[in-house]
């Protein structure tokens, strides 16, 4: 406590029950909510067995327990299905939290347990037998449950929304009513049911509700600009009219509007919350000065400021052009061994890309360097495979081992949210992929500058952004490019890169390598 911030001290100390607080890139949100968590605990105004802290994934999660029984707050133990939860804070995702309630329901009605349906893509794959349509229906329908739609209400929802998935609206919804019936010939939710299915519960049997709300009378959300209204629904009936409810979030960071979240309502939350206090962190401890005005330059103009550095100051980013994909790939590998060679470790290094198909063309190129590097793991996947070169010709991929844990990680925009690094290449800002050509209403291009500022301030240290002038697409076309029409922005914060390798650069370095490796 004694080393925390002004806003961050507001923040844990606030004696509102009903508190939002925004907490922009490197605030020290986790730190803060789990502090208000034991603080309130500590002086008697919560209960460690009737609160619960809610966030997104099993890994964040995990990572609030532990942060939790650090503070020496106690923490509930999983429990089997139906029986009660283990005394001390729970702390899980808002599924868990949903399917713990639909079990609770059902074992006090001597019902059996609900089933679940993990694997939606499978059933769907059933209906809609080609994959790339099935892909496509399944994006879509987890869109319209987030959005607490039916197959009926789908299609005009869509077009009011802008979508244009490459299946049709109507086909769309015909997959929707057929996965609907699969699952109820098979007496079972999917995971977004779940969440609509607890909160109808919550608001149909008032015994029930009224056990739930005593058993968990104070409530914390971790990153609420991602909530999407299905789980608010359940948030509200979680609460009932106790309102004694923590939301911590950063507006600018709301980049899953795609898939069903709301990035209004961490914003419109003060006026949906009777006496809702609002904190706001103000400083970023993670990043440089320079790293953080180019950052907000990507972001532009918007309601909430982000966060003014406090760290020391650092070198300026740097913004550069090449003549193609695999130009910038030996280029931004020049890089990462000149950092190396300076004593930043792989781990420390990542290159950031909107798709997967730009990070392929990085991974060839740090696989022929023989430079290790993993995929930067999913939202709930474990730690990626890393790639380790080898004396043959390039390298082959392998399985991660604990002498390869050292590796440069490889993160599209999405999958590098809530990660750090020291030095960050920030590839392909080139239109058509920063914003993404298919973001053509005006939410979906915010949306797409939110994700540029999310990549950008991953960085702590170094920042290097890149666009190449001409690139091979999928089919094999190369195609002349342009930059990203926010990169001017950035540029004017930045100094200017050469665009080229040198020769003390990769060439050297790889056949330094491969000698060593031969030897």
């Amino acid at each position: 406590m004694a080393a925390l911030t002004e806003s961050q001290r507001s923040a844990v100390e606030s004696t509102s029950s009903a508190l939002c607080i925004v907490a922009g890139a490197g605030s020290g949100k986790t730190r803060v909510l789990t502090l208000r968590v034991a603080r309130r605990i500590r002086d008697g105004s919560a209960d460690a067995d009737h609160t619960a802290v809610c966030t997104f994934t099993r890994k964040a999660a995990g990572e609030l327990r532990q942060r939790l029984r650090l503070y020496g707050v106690p923490v509930s133990t999983p429990a089997a299905p139906g029986s009660a939860p283990g005394p001390g804070v729970r702390a899980g995702t808002l599924h868990q939290m949903a399917l713990t309630l639909l079990r609770r329901h059902a074992f006090d009605n001597g019902e059996p347990p609900p089933a679940v349906a993990e694997h939606r893509f499978r059933l769907i794959r059933d209906i809609v037998v080609d994959p790339t349509t099935a892909s496509a229906v399944e994006t879509e329908i987890g869109w319209a449950k987030a959005r607490c739609l039916t197959p009926e209400s789908y299609a005009a929802a869509a077009h009011h929304a802008g979508r244009h998935p490459v299946v049709e609206g109507d086909q769309v919804a015909g997959a929707f009513a057929a996965y609907e019936d699969a699952l109820r010939r098979r007496r079972s939710l999917d995971l977004d049911d779940v969440l609509v299915r607890a909160a109808a519960l919550l608001r149909a049997d008032s015994a029930f509700a009224e056990g739930m709300h005593w058993r968990y009378r104070h409530l914390s959300v971790d990153e609420f600009q991602d909530v999407n209204p299905a789980q608010f629904g359940l948030v509200q009936a979680l609460m009932g009219d106790r309102f004694d409810l923590c939301a911590v979030g950063d507006p600018n960071q709301a980049i899953y509007g795609w898939n069903g979240a709301d990035p209004t309502l961490l914003t419109r939350l003060p006026s949906l919350v009777p006496d809702m206090a609002v904190v706001q962190l103000g400083e970023n401890h993670r990043s440089t000065p320079q790293v953080v005005a180019a950052a907000a330059a990507g972001l532009g103009r918007t309601p909430t400021a982000p966060p003014r550095s406090v760290t020391a100051e650092g070198p300026m980013p740097v913004v550069a052009a090449f003549e193609d994909e695999r130009a910038e790939a030996e280029g931004v590998v020049s890089l990462i061994l000149e950092r190396s060679e300076d004593g930043t470790p792989w781990s420390d290094q990542a290159v950031v890309a909107r798709t997967h198909d730009q990070l392929a063309v990085m991974g060839r190129a740090l696989g022929s360097a023989g430079i290790p590097y993993r995929m930067a793991p999913g939202p709930e996947s474990p730690a990626g495979d890393a790639v380790r070169p080898t004396a043959a010709r390039g390298a082959r991929r392998g399985r991660s081992d604990p002498d390869t844990d050292d590796a440069v990680e490889l993160a599209t925009f999405h999958r590098a949210k809530g990660l750090e690094w020291t030095s960050v290449y920030v590839v392909g800002l080139e239109e058509g992929f920063v914003p993404i050509v298919y973001a053509e209403t005006e939410e979906a291009q915010d949306e797409e500058r939110r994700l540029l500022y999310v990549a950008l301030s991953r960085a702590s240290h170094d920042l290097h952004c890149s666009w190449a002038r001409a690139r091979r697409l999928g089919n094999g076309r190369q195609m002349e490019r342009e930059p990203s029409r926010w990169l001017a922005g950035v540029a004017r914060l930045s100094r200017t890169g050469s665009g080229r390798i040198t020769p003390r650069d990769a060439g050297r370095r790889i056949a330094e390598i491969r000698a060593s490796l031969n030897r």
